[in-house]
């Protein structure tokens, strides 16, 4: 089975497609709130987890481990950043577009943009490197872009339904949900253009966009399975 990435801006149903590629396929997803789980669940260092041999480690320990270790080798140690899932790691992993640092520049600096793309980097290609895997947004098509068994998927969908969607997704009014889009859709594409020099929607880098004004989600979700059946 080949990595897929999945992504599109906030309420295009990207996020729900993924985790029912996940039930469809038998593999496992990873979003934002997934990594974010994973650091809260698992708080001890990689020793404790390579010292644990009586079991085989989870999926969730695995990406820890590595995430810990790739903090450990990397200027993202220094600098004062958490044990798991630092100020580093958790800026590109983590937090949404719109809470990322400021962008700040020399090799010196844990939260220069190289040195933040160089973690997360490491942490996407390791996810790929376990296959079955289902990655969602965080630059993974770009990453991944070369890979040959990665396929990527775009979603897209008008203002209105995304808008119904964010309203629904997290209970707020149409104002509220109004405010979110636009601070994530200038983010997400300030996200793009300033770690990989692209725009987010140029259908480029996608073997094929889906438009969920016109497909459910379910409709999605099988036209995928299928396409990676074939």
């Amino acid at each position: 089975m080949p990595i897929i990435t999945i992504t599109g801006p906030i309420g295009s149903g990207a996020l729900e497609v993924g985790a029912m590629l996940s039930d469809e396929l038998g593999i496992e997803y990873i979003d934002r709130l997934i990594l974010s789980s994973i650091a809260e669940k698992v708080g001890f260092s990689i020793t404790d987890i390579e010292n644990r041999t009586e079991r085989a480690q989870s999926f969730s320990e695995k990406i820890a481990a590595f995430a810990q270790s790739a903090l450990e080798r990397s200027a993202l140690a220094g600098g004062g950043s958490d044990p798991y899932f630092g100020s580093g790691l958790d800026a590109l992993l983590i937090r949404e577009y719109k809470d990322f640092p400021q962008q700040s520049t020399g090799d010196n600096n844990p939260l220069s943009d190289s040195n933040l793309m160089e973690v997360t980097s490491g942490v996407i290609n390791e996810l790929a490197s376990n296959n079955n895997v289902i990655i969602a947004g965080r630059g993974a098509n770009i990453i991944l872009g070369e890979r040959p068994d990665t396929y990527h998927f775009g979603l897209a969908s008008s203002h209105k339904l995304r808008l119904s969607r964010i309203m629904q997704r997290f209970s707020v009014n149409e104002i509220e949900a109004e405010r979110n889009l636009l601070e994530n859709d200038q983010a997400r594409i300030a996200y793009f253009k300033r770690f990989f020099a692209v725009d987010p929607n140029d259908p480029l880098y996608y073997h094929q966009i889906f438009n969920t004004d016109m497909l459910s989600l379910n409709q999605v979700t099988q036209s995928i399975v299928s396409l990676i059946k074939s």
